[in-house]
């Protein structure tokens, strides 16, 4: 991709992947329904181990792929013609040709419930947000809770029109994990510094919030467009002549971020903060965490925490 080292760490590394483990809604709510903090807590770190087999699980097919299958795979970029298939194919292919009749629909079930899966995690999110965030506190205020219920089956449905839209807008990127990190970086990684701020620095305002969160979204609109319009502002923007286009969502992130958090302190320090009895629950040093009781080394979420960050350097240092 011809990423940077500034790149990884910076857009990867803290904007990406820390917004997604901490603002994104489909795992925050996960987190919510836990039945306690030690709960939650151990619910993140078996979430870090499986993440950390995510390369096996998407590297091994691959190079199966390239083992066992009797034709020639080719780069994204290269595909569109008759009987050429590219990598992104190796899965489908394998499933195709190697799983017979059972098996095959399997593993396309298997798939379509991935997906499904993930749907229903966004567009419930997406309806809770709005029903119960925006809708309830700022529209109707006073309802009877079957209107609340009505709103949310609308929005449902409302979310799954907007998402069959969207699958033809994926049709103009060269893959799925394009347009997911665009869209991520538009929204996400801006959130992701709106909501540090507000956590963990009791002099974030509302109006810093707002126009930090803005801004951010705004700078990578405008970085986006700025590459489109003119393909070899990536040089400007991912600090090299050889980047490629995820260069531009991982640098964008990245600028996206510093712009949030500026302008979200910037803003803070010119306006009225908050009185501290209104923080409480909201600022993690205003809010009094529940106790964890006392379990044994081995079932402490300290334990196996510690534990994925030994696995994360051994595994790094092994496929350096």
């Amino acid at each position: 991709m011809g990423v940077h080292w500034t790149g990884i760490v910076f857009g990867w590394g803290l904007a990406i992947s820390f917004g997604y483990w901490t603002t994104d809604f489909l795992v925050v709510q996960r987190v919510m329904a836990a039945k306690d903090l030690r709960s939650a807590q151990l619910g993140t770190v078996i979430g870090a181990f499986l993440k950390m087999m995510v390369p096996f699980i998407v590297i091994l097919p691959g190079l199966l792929a390239l083992a066992v299958l009797p034709f020639h795979l080719v780069p994204e970029n290269q595909g569109g013609l008759p009987n050429v298939h590219t990598y992104n194919e190796a899965l489908p292919l394998m499933l195709a040709r190697y799983c017979g009749p059972g098996l095959l629909g399997l593993g396309v079930t298997a798939l379509v419930a991935g997906f499904m899966s993930g749907m229903a995690g966004n567009v419930t999110a997406f309806t809770t947000v709005w029903t119960y965030d925006i809708y309830k506190p700022f529209i109707r205020k006073q309802a009877a809770d079957s209107h609340y219920v009505s709103m949310g089956r609308w929005c449902s449905l409302l979310g799954v029109v907007v998402s069959i839209g969207t699958a033809y807008l994926v049709m103009n990127f060269s893959s799925i994990i394009v347009y997911a990190q665009a869209v991520f970086v538009f929204f996400i990684v801006p959130m992701f510094g709106t909501v540090i701020l507000g956590m963990l620095w009791k002099r974030t305002t509302p109006a810093a919030g707002f126009w930090g969160l803005l801004a951010g979204i705004v700078t990578s609109f405008a970085l986006w467009a700025w590459v489109k319009v003119d393909p070899g502002a990536l040089r400007h923007v991912a600090f090299s002549e050889h980047a490629k286009d995820m260069a531009e969502n991982v640098y964008r992130a990245m600028w996206s971020l510093i712009v949030n958090v500026v302008v979200t302190v910037a803003v803070s320090l010119f306006t009225k903060p908050k009185p501290e009895h209104e923080l409480k629950g909201l600022v993690y040093g205003f809010t009094e965490l529940a106790p964890e009781g006392h379990f044994p080394l081995f079932r402490r979420p300290i334990t196996w925490a510690a534990a994925v960050a030994v696995g994360f350097v051994l595994l790094n240092v092994l496929f350096w």
